[in-house]
Parts: C-alpha cells; sequence; structure tokens
C-alpha cells in the first residue's frame, strides 16, 4: 500500500519536526524573554512570506503535470517548471530585499530575518526539486531529507542555548543557513536520481505560460492564508485578546488535527493525477475510496475532540481555558467540514480544475468576513465558529459541484449519510456507557477506540485488497495512460 506508506512516512516527519520546532521556540521564549521571542516570531512570519511568494504553485501544478506527461515530455515540463521557479525567485527575493531596506535597518533583526528566511525559502525550494520524486510515489527520501536537515539546525540551535554563557539570538539561529544550502542541495541530487535534468529556458512566453498555469495553485495558497486568520483578526477587534487565546487554542486541535488528511493527499496526489487522465469509472472509484477515508479520518478527529480534548484543555493550558472547552463540539463540525474540504481540493487538483478551489475560496473567504461581522458582535466567540462553519460548508459545496461531472452527489450524499450513522452509533455507545457510571476518561477511550470499527460497519473504510487507490496492486504513475 504505497499510498499509505507514503502518508505514514510524510506525517511522521512533520510531526517530529513540529515538536522539535516547538521545543526551540520555548527555549528561545526562556532565553531571551519576550523581547527575543517577538524578533523571532516576526522573523519567522517574514520568512514564511517570502517562501510563499517565491514557491507557491509549484510543488502542486508540478507534481500533477509530471505524472500526466508521457516519459519524453517530461524534460520539457521540467526545464518550464524550474525556470518559472526561477524567475519567481528573483521576483521575491527583490520584494524581500526592498522590505529589508524600509524596515528600519535593525542589524540584529536583519540576521535573524535573513537566517529563518533563508531556511523557509530553501524548504519551499526543495519542495519543488522534490516534485520528480514525488510524482513517482518516491516519497520517503525527501521526507527523509528535509526532516534530516530541519532536525540538524534546530539541534545545534538548541545545543548552542544550553551552554551556560548563551550567544545572541542572531548566532544562536546560525546553523540554518547552512541546513539550507544543504537541504537545496539534497533535493537538487535527488531531482537527478529521478532522471530530471536541469535547463533553464528564460523566454517570456516559457515564463507567461507556467506562471498562468499556476496561478490559480498560487491564489489558492495565498488566499488559504487569509481564509484561516480572518476569525481571530475580527474577534481580536470585536472582543479583544483574551477570546483571541480561547478560539486560537481550539481551532490549533483541528489544524493540527488535519495535517495527516493533508497528507494523505499528498500521498495519493500522483496517482490521482494519473488516473484522472484514464476511465471516468475508475477515477470516480478512487475518489469515492478518498473520500471515505478523509471523512472516516475527520470523523474520528471529531470524536476525539468532543469526547477526550475536552478533559486535556484545562490541564494543558490551565483554568482560565475551561470555556474553551465548551466550544469544542461547534470546533468537532469545523473539522468534519475541514476533511471535506480537504478531499475535494485535492479531486480538483488532480482534474485540472484548480480554478473551482480558488473562486470558492474567494467566496468562503468573503463569507467568513461578513458572517464574523455580523455575528461576532452579537454572539460572541460562538458566532466566529459558526461562521467558519457556514463559510466552509459553502467552499466544500462550491468544490463538490465543480466535481459533480467526474464524481456525483450521490456519492457525497451517500458519505455524508454513512458517516452520520457511525457518529451517531459512537455517540449512543458513549451515552450509554455515561448512563451505566463510566467515568468520562473511560467513556472518550471507549468513543476514540469504537469509531473505526463502526466506521468500517457502515461502510466508510475501503477494502486494501480491493481499493485501487490504496491497494498494494494498484497501477503505478507509469502505467497509466498520459493524456
Amino acid at each position: 500500500m504505497p499510498a499509505i506508506s507514503n502518508a505514514i512516512w510524510l506525517a511522521c516527519s512533520r510531526v517530529l519536526a513540529d515538536v522539535l520546532s516547538f521545543l526551540l521556540f520555548v527555549a528561545v521564549s526562556r532565553a531571551f524573554g519576550p523581547g527575543g521571542t517577538g524578533e523571532y516570531s516576526y522573523s519567522f512570519a517574514i520568512g514564511s512570506l517570502l517562501a510563499l511568494g517565491a514557491t507557491a504553485g509549484f510543488e502542486e501544478y508540478g507534481i500533477r503535470e509530471y505524472v500526466r506527461a508521457t516519459p519524453a515530455a517530461r524534460g520539457h515540463v521540467w526545464t518550464n517548471i524550474v525556470s518559472t521557479q526561477c524567475a519567481q525567485l528573483a521576483v521575491a527575493a527583490t520584494g524581500f530585499a526592498v522590505f529589508l531596506l524600509f524596515d528600519g535597518g535593525r542589524s540584529a533583526a536583519v540576521a535573524i530575518m535573513l537566517e529563518l528566511a533563508l531556511f523557509q525559502l530553501a524548504a519551499g525550494l526543495a519542495r519543488t526539486l522534490f516534485v520528480p520524486a514525488m510524482a513517482a510515489q518516491a516519497m520517503v527520501v525527501p521526507a527523509l531529507l528535509e526532516l534530516g536537515c530541519r532536525v540538524t539546525a534546530i539541534a545545534l540551535a538548541l545545543a548552542v542555548l544550553l551552554m551556560p554563557d548563551h550567544a545572541t539570538l542572531a548566532v544562536t539561529l546560525l546553523p540554518f543557513p547552512p541546513a539550507a544550502v544543504l537541504l537545496v542541495a539534497l533535493a537538487y541530487r535527488n531531482s537527478v536520481s529521478h532522471g530530471a535534468v536541469l535547463r533553464l529556458d528564460m523566454r517570456w512566453q516559457v515564463l507567461r505560460s507556467t506562471w498562468r498555469r499556476t496561478a490559480s495553485f498560487a491564489g489558492s495558497e495565498t488566499l488559504n492564508q487569509f481564509y484561516a486568520r480572518t476569525d481571530l483578526l475580527l474577534i481580536a477587534y470585536f472582543l479583544g485578546q483574551e477570546r483571541v487565546g480561547l478560539y486560537a487554542s481550539d481551532i490549533k486541535f483541528v489544524e493540527v488535527g488535519i495535517v495527516p488528511l493533508v497528507l494523505l493527499g499528498t500521498a495519493v496526489y500522483p496517482l490521482l493525477s494519473s488516473m484522472a487522465t484514464g476511465p471516468a469509472a475508475a477515477f470516480a472509484t478512487a475518489a469515492r475510496d478518498f473520500c471515505r477515508v478523509q471523512l472516516m479520518l475527520g470523523g474520528w478527529l471529531a470524536v476525539g475532540m468532543t469526547l477526550l480534548i475536552p478533559l486535556l484543555v484545562v490541564p494543558l493550558f490551565g483554568e482560565r481555558f475551561e470555556p474553551a472547552g465548551q466550544l469544542l463540539p461547534w470546533f468537532a463540525l469545523l473539522a468534519i467540514l475541514k476533511s471535506m474540504e480537504v478531499a475535494l481540493y485535492r479531486l480538483l487538483y488532480s482534474v485540472q480544475r484548480a480554478a473551482v478551489y480558488f473562486r470558492s475560496l474567494a467566496v468562503g473567504t468573503a463569507l467568513i468576513a461578513l458572517l464574523n461581522l455580523l455575528l461576532v458582535p452579537r454572539i460572541g466567540v460562538v458566532g466566529a465558529v459558526q461562521a467558519a462553519i457556514i463559510s466552509t460548508c459553502g467552499v466544500a459545496l462550491l468544490c463538490a459541484r465543480g466535481l459533480a461531472h467526474h464524481v456525483g452527489w450521490r456519492v457525497f450524499i451517500g458519505l455524508s449519510v454513512r458517516l452520520t450513522a457511525a457518529l451517531a452509533l459512537t455517540w449512543a455507545a458513549a451515552t450509554l456507557a455515561a448512563s451505566l457510571g463510566a467515568a468520562p476518561w473511560l467513556r472518550a477511550v471507549l468513543g476514540c477506540v469504537l469509531f473505526p470499527g463502526v466506521a468500517a460497519l457502515v461502510g466508510l473504510l475501503p477494502n486494501p485488497s480491493r481499493s485501487v487507490l490504496f491497494g498494494r496492486n494498484h497501477p503505478t504513475a507509469g502505467e497509466m495512460p498520459a493524456g
């Protein structure tokens, strides 16, 4: 089951890297106080924007096009991708240089910004260079290379901070630039090992054509950043920072919880892109299996957020966060809708309808802003959650409409009914356990353990031995028609 194996490797690498990043953030906070933490967070945010501007769109577009191209045409596809990537990198770097000129000229802050920006930029460029490997479903090595460089940089920075007389923050972060250079070099070597030859064609018609095709992917990535922060900005404006903290603590469980779903989409993306050029019935079957698994995982996350996470909120964050626990059932519903959105946009990318997702996000962003303006002043944080739920539902419905030619509405309705049945049965079992005197922890564990079995019983889990998407004997990208 290559898709599942790739998803596990990608998820484990991401989780370990995120844990180490969190440890570094804690160490920086303890060593340098609020001022140093602010410099670190600000520089990290600027680096994220630079990486987004320089590399947005190339990974998703590149994997799909590389898979769909014939072996003879892949050299031309790769030349167009890397040439346009170089041009976009130059534009982003110029913009970053202009920003530094007008940022006040603080040498220490500039050094920190450059170190973190270079590393995040390298991570984005590496993902572009990993496109040939990802398209071939050889995802383990890219995951380990990126993890290894991240671990090395973070471990060396932590070692500096553990010294009795630790250096400045800029010196502490010095391991990041060499790790960035190493990551790009290893990613380039990986691309060469998969037959990608670096040739540049900087003609304007080549760049314009590729930019036109990556625009929807880049636009979706950019819009997603704003879409995910609209509610926080408006809560801060209307209700203050304390309510932002309550909302942010709960939304974090959703954001972290759907990471495995996003990575599963990355793992199956090459195969879905290949199958999109083949028989319509085969793609529809694969899409149905993908949505089944995504909804099962989203439902499982919702069960955990309803039964288990409320028991952890106060021990983790303190008694002042008790109101956040009361909001978690609303966020559980949001998690289910997000799981469907993750599945639908990946399918849209596979069938060359990325523009549909971009338009859906644009509508969703306008809707969430309008609903927050109407609901937050009246009913507080609950209104912000409801706004997110309604807007996400709107995005999912628009995406499903865009897929109607490939996957019928009956499939989505049927899967929604199965998920509702699985959730109802799980909730009934947890309620019965509570009526029999089971402790809250026992009831939570029972629900979380029971749900996957119930989901399989109602048909939310495909049979791996029969699934064209998750089975061991599914066709590889190279065996599918090239279109």
